[in-house]
């Protein structure tokens, strides 16, 4: 992509909004292709704009050197029409190759982030219940991050492909602490808001390759390949500050959200993916018992917190 001739312009007539076949509305989204999170829509409303950027209180968080901390943002205009603005970042916002300060964005508009990411604009029907594509049916439609029966195909696969090339397998649970507690104070909306940060907050410091899925009601899972055991651990503890130390507000109160985290690996002994999930269910649910904040694992995984000794251990 070339850096020269910023284009300042606005295409008023690529301002249509399509109909969907099913008659329900079209949504203005982004839609990331590319990274981690992959097919992941963020829809745009009127009434907020989207930032995007490497700080993690970014709408559209891309955990990358290359990404300003505040890198751009996507505003929805009076008429429907929808604008990317470059925030005066370092490597520049690109659409379909162009360097631009200001564009109109047009349905299929490719906006590049950098040199390696890419985040499409377009426009998408809400999927009916039991309905959407393929990619749709992977994600979680509150977080946007992997859904729990795609975590499980995926388990079962690569824990016979690292059986068989004898490779390290971890996988990491962690649960939204006294979530029922945040409805109850809080309300339901808050505990979606909470939801939605967490998968946020915790996409931005997980490799590209991790499988990151939600679980459950408010638990989350981390699918790690080719990790040793002390990376698994450093993780954790990302993951946990990263959490912790995250500004989470509904309607100017801030909400108070910790995470406490089980791990476990791969180990001879284990029959099949089930045997691994086993294992680390039961680590988390000593993690839970023990009090907020808190990990458990394996006796091996506890031995190399201890020598960290930087965070309480279950």
């Amino acid at each position: 992509m070339g850096k020269d001739n910023v284009e300042i312009t606005d295409r008023v007539d690529a301002c249509v909004t399509p109909a969907g076949a099913s008659g329900r509305p079209a949504m203005p989204c982004l839609v990331h292709v590319s990274d981690t999170l992959a097919d992941t829509a963020y829809r745009l409303s009127s009434d907020k704009e989207c930032t995007i950027g490497r700080a993690p209180e970014n709408d559209v968080c891309i955990r990358d050197q290359i990404v300003s901390q505040r890198h751009a943002r996507v505003v929805m205009g009076p008429a429907g029409e929808a604008f990317v603005e470059d925030l005066r970042s370092t490597n520049g916002t690109y659409v379909n190759g162009k360097k631009v300060a200001r564009q109109v964005l047009r349905d299929g508009d490719k906006i590049h982030i950098g040199p390696r990411h890419v985040l499409e604009f377009c426009y998408r029907v809400n999927a009916a219940p039991g309905g959407g594509g393929d990619a749709d049916a992977n994600r979680d439609a509150l977080t946007g991050v992997y859904a729990r029966k795609y975590l499980l195909m995926r388990i079962d696969e690569d824990f016979a492909h690292a059986r068989r090339q004898r490779e390290n397998l971890a996988l990491l649970l962690f649960d939204v602490d006294s979530f029922d507690e945040i409805r109850q104070m809080h309300g339901s909306a808050a505990g979606d808001m909470v939801l939605r940060e967490v998968a946020k907050v915790v996409s931005a410091v997980l490799r590209r390759e991790d499988i990151f899925a939600r679980y459950d009601d408010h638990t989350f899972a981390v699918l790690l390949r080719n990790q040793e055991e002390a990376a698994v651990v450093a993780l954790a503890q990302r993951i946990g500050r990263a959490v912790k130390y995250h500004a989470f507000s509904k309607e100017g109160k801030k909400v108070r959200v910790t995470v406490s985290l089980g791990i476990g690996s791969l180990t001879r002994n284990m029959k099949n993916a089930m045997d691994l999930i086993g294992d680390v269910q039961d680590f988390l649910g000593k993690a839970r018992r023990a009090g907020r904040d808190t990990i458990n694992g394996s006796q091996s995984i506890r031995a190399i917190f201890r020598q960290m000794a930087n965070r309480h251990v279950a």
